[in-house]
């Protein structure tokens, strides 16, 4: 666990990096906004958090689920958050995949080397035996 509660706060710049997309490009962020935002976000998750631990408790789980965090959504009456999750999720999942069927499995040298010592040997035992 945190040792210090600000251990467990966001990056104030993470925050405000993710308000300047969100906001108007003229608005100016105080510093206390700023911190005020980080401490509400690192609430919420820890809010959200407690939730699904909870949920994942009850099905005898040590691991939350992202099923569990989406029902600890629902719990918490943030039912709006819910679709545009799940759509991140599949995004998330499906690049993950194409990631995974993109990466060519690597030819083992190994193998390859040894058969080719194999046909070599092959050939000139063969050869030893027609000339002799």
């Amino acid at each position: 666990m945190a040792e210090r509660l600000e251990d467990l706060n966001l990056p104030v710049t993470a925050i405000t990096r993710i308000a300047k997309e969100v906001l108007p490009s003229n608005t100016i962020v105080s510093k206390e906004a700023k911190t005020a935002l980080a401490r509400a976000a690192s609430v919420f998750i820890l809010y959200v958090s407690n939730q699904a631990t909870t949920i994942a408790t009850s099905r005898n789980k040590k691991t939350i689920s992202a099923q569990d965090v989406l029902e600890a959504l629902s719990q918490v009456d943030f039912d709006c958050l819910i679709e545009p999750l799940q759509q991140l999720l599949e995004d998330f999942k499906s690049t993950k995949q194409q990631k995974k069927d993109t990466k060519k499995p690597t030819p083992n040298k190994n193998i390859d080397a040894t058969d080719d010592i194999i046909d070599l040997v092959d050939d000139d035992t063969d050869n030893d035996i027609i000339e002799l």
